[in-house]
């Protein structure tokens, strides 16, 4: 275990920790994770020795910069907040729930994002069991609609957090099914996930508020006892945590560096996109009843009877998934299953899938206790990408909704 107190005596590590603290509020953890009394920060070398004798075990600071962070109080407002600060920096906070290998395929799926926006994003390592990927706070333009940047937060960091993470969602989900070798192997890595949804994987940090911290690049993660390290993209494509071990840490590399205004794009697309998403009104339609009897066939959703005549371009494994956990939905025996998914497997235009597969594959689904949903419509990875998703005037967020919403046109089925 690295010693807190050896490690920070490092001129180098000083040097790094001071850089980034200028104009930011520094906070310091203790060994038993509770946090120091803020405002405060650090300026001197002999700040951080100051710091460490009196317990201060990893420091965090703020991604918002200010005039002067000794002037924070709590009981702020906003307009009073805004005067003082400066800018901010936007940080993407990656955290895997069961394991590392799941924050890396995040990252590496945003930090690709990115690049295809002309952003040029920096990396490390948060010390524990994720990644940050920061974009400078001059990389955005200082005003927008006639207002400064720098007043609107939390509110652009979050719009940037939401676009990012519904850009990239299929594409993380559809990496980590490829990872773990199936949709089955994917939903044992956690337990009681509520959807098929690559968040139920990871986190992307998207609740910003005033005066959010993140660990400082170079800070350590005591328990860990290993570096928040600024890391290459290659680097993030082959982490190993041995890359954090202190003692060999690149102390030179960079993060949080941008040139100015890349990113101008990037936001003028994130706040286009919120302005053009409606308020969320939650129906009773919404909410999927429960069936008395079994649906037939003739009540299921296009993509669903795409699947079922076999006529898809890709995405065997992953439909074999969709149409278990969609007729169990639709309160169908597990006899009838089995021999739906027999006949549909032996007409796949693609070519059938083993027995084996299937056979482990439906153990794994009869096997849970709790009610598995087909991935939502909006999941390209399950039905766009594959070339089944064919929607009609019943369709809605899921295919099982979609009897449902039939019915209420109809009235041919009983429902509880």
């Amino acid at each position: 275990m690295t010693d807190a107190s050896i490690y920070y005596s490092d001129p180098k590590v000083q040097k790094r920790l001071l850089e980034f603290a200028k104009d930011r509020e520094v906070v310091g953890s203790f060994k038993d994770g509770s946090f120091s009394s803020r405002p405060d920060t650090l300026v001197y070398p002999n700040d951080v020795l100051e710091r460490i004798k009196k317990g201060i075990a990893a420091f965090h600071c703020s991604v918002e910069k200010w005039n002067n962070p000794m002037q924070l109080k709590t009981e702020l407002t906003n307009n009073e907040l805004n005067e003082i600060r400066k800018g901010f920096d936007f940080i993407i906070d990656i955290d895997a729930k069961s394991k590392i290998e799941h924050a890396q395929i995040a990252a590496i799926c945003v930090y690709e994002f990115l690049k295809s926006y002309g952003i040029e994003p920096t990396v490390k390592f948060s010390g524990s069991r994720g990644f940050h990927i920061g974009i400078a706070g001059n990389a955005f333009p200082t005003s927008i609609d006639f207002r400064k940047t720098s007043v609107r937060y939390p509110e652009i960091p979050q719009t940037l957090a939401n676009f990012i993470r519904e850009k990239i969602k299929d594409k993380i989900l559809d990496e980590l099914i490829k990872f773990e070798g199936g949709v089955s192997s994917l939903v044992n890595t956690v337990e009681n996930i509520s959807e098929l949804s690559p968040y139920q994987f990871i986190d992307i940090e998207k609740n910003w508020g005033n005066r959010h911290l993140f660990r400082m690049p170079y800070s350590l993660h005591v328990k860990k006892g290993l570096v928040s390290a600024p890391l290459t993209f290659e680097q993030l494509k082959n982490f190993k945590f041995e890359m954090a071990d202190p003692k060999n840490v690149d102390y030179n590399a960079k993060f949080l560096v941008n040139k100015d205004g890349e990113a101008t794009k990037l936001m003028l697309d994130a706040l286009d996109a919120a302005a053009k998403i409606k308020p969320e009104v939650i129906t009773k339609q919404e909410v999927r009843p429960r069936a008395k009897i079994k649906i037939s066939e003739n009540y299921f959703p296009p993509c669903i009877k795409t699947i079922l005549s076999g006529e898809m371009n890709d995405g065997r494994k992953r439909s074999l998934y969709t149409i278990a956990s969609f007729l169990r939905a639709m309160n169908w025996t597990q006899e009838e299953i089995e021999k739906r998914i027999m006949e549909w497997n032996a007409n796949l235009s693609k070519g059938p899938l083993t027995d084996r597969t299937i056979r482990t594959q439906l153990k794994w689904h009869f096997r849970q206790s709790r009610e598995m949903m087909p991935a939502n419509c909006e999941s390209d990875a399950f039905y766009k990408s594959i070339g089944v998703c064919k929607p009609d005037e019943n369709c809605s967020k899921n295919p099982v909704n979609y009897p449902f919403n039939s019915y209420k046109k109809n009235k041919k089925l009983r429902y509880k």
